[in-house]
């Protein structure tokens, strides 16, 4: 899954027992250093500074801002709340839609190993709410791709479990759910994964393994104890689209109880627009330059409306096509109200909105 050419400590990170740790695993002698330059100066000789990022590890510390933010969801579009800890910078998977090519300004896998400063983050947050709420850590990084060095999934779970409000979600595309405690010390946490037609995966999520493998995985952690969640994002529009996402969500229907799902999430294919020249170059065979787009309230290049609409009418038609699928908790990635209620319908969402429909126990 890791593809690892270099490792570089910064100084400060040495002392950190996560340091420790993900040093004892490697067999790459690390290089220690004080600033990133050195780094960059090797990369800007790559004809792929991207790709050849991914072999670079970094550790870490985070010593400016936070590690929990609010999940970036434009004012314009329906939020859900959701809350995302940037405990780790960057994938060695290769999704050619991957934001993170566009959106970190450095290429290279970084691990934070201060990650103390997240328990103390999250113990002044739960201190400031009421309520459940949902926070993860697959927005800026796969939450388990590097979990075989740093094992920081079982951490967390050790967190959160004190804090039964919070409710933990782990996002991947990976089947490494081996160092996942059985059962877990947080019972309230979800194992979700992003999926996707078999079609799609196979051109576009280089590295990921098949749709297929996933979902077993997701049945394995279930068998450990786990809630599981699914996320159909992005949803790509291509000759055959609906068989193929039909395929997939028979696979997962027959293979995942309804009543083992958090919930599902769905969204089509979107972007800022610095990144499509970036897919250009890297992946110009990608099924994301054959798309027709329109420029979003949020100025990411979106599908039209109407292909939208159908791409969730027709996901939503096979799930519901099931009775005990009808129970499971649905809802759209940045989408507008507009769209999900088209979709789902206003009452849906609950009187207390999105938010809070996902997170309260079911």
């Amino acid at each position: 899954m890791i593809d690892l050419q270099k490792v570089f400590v910064h100084q400060e990170a040495l002392s950190y027992p996560l340091a420790k740790r993900i040093l004892n695993h490697l067999s790459i002698e690390p290089q220690v250093i004080d600033n990133q330059e050195i780094i960059r100066e090797q990369l800007c000789l790559e004809s792929d500074v991207i790709g050849a990022g991914k072999k670079i590890l970094v550790l870490d510390v985070l010593k400016k801002g936070s590690f929990i933010k609010p999940c970036p969801c434009t004012p314009a579009y329906l939020g859900c709340g959701y809350l995302v800890i940037n405990a780790d910078l960057n994938c060695p998977l290769d999704c050619s839609y991957c934001i993170l090519q566009s959106y970190l300004d450095d290429p290279w896998l970084t691990i934070f190993v201060n990650q103390e400063k997240i328990a103390e983050e999250l113990a002044q947050l739960v201190w400031r709410r009421s309520s459940f709420f949902r926070i993860g850590t697959g927005e800026l990084a796969d939450s388990l791709a590097l979990d075989g060095l740093t094992q920081r999934a079982r951490d967390l779970l050790n967190v959160f479990a004190a804090y039964p409000r919070a409710v933990l979600e782990l996002k991947t595309k990976t089947t490494l759910i081996d160092y996942l405690p059985s059962p877990s010390p947080a019972p309230q946490a979800v194992m979700a994964w992003s999926l996707n037609s078999e079609e799609v995966a196979l051109r576009e999520e280089h590295g990921a393994p098949p749709v297929r493998e996933r979902i077993q995985a997701a049945r394995e952690a279930i068998q450990k104890g786990y809630r599981v969640a699914f996320h159909f994002d992005p949803l790509i529009w291509y000759p055959g689209w609906e068989e193929g996402y039909g395929r997939v969500i028979e696979e997962l229907m027959i293979s995942i109880p309804a009543k083992k799902i958090a919930w599902i999430s769905l969204g089509a294919l979107r972007f800022p627009p610095q990144l499509k020249e970036i897919i250009r170059q890297r992946f110009p065979n990608s099924l994301c330059l054959t798309q027709e787009f329109i420029r979003g309230k949020d100025g990411k290049f979106r599908l039209f409306r109407p292909i939208r609409l159908q791409l969730y009418r027709q996901i939503m038609k096979y799930f519901w096509s099931s009775s005990s699928y009808q129970q499971v908790k649905y809802y759209l990635c940045m989408e507008s109200p507009e769209i999900w209620d088209e979709i789902f319908g206003q009452k849906r969402r609950g009187e207390k909105g999105i938010a809070f429909y996902l997170s309260r126990p079911s």
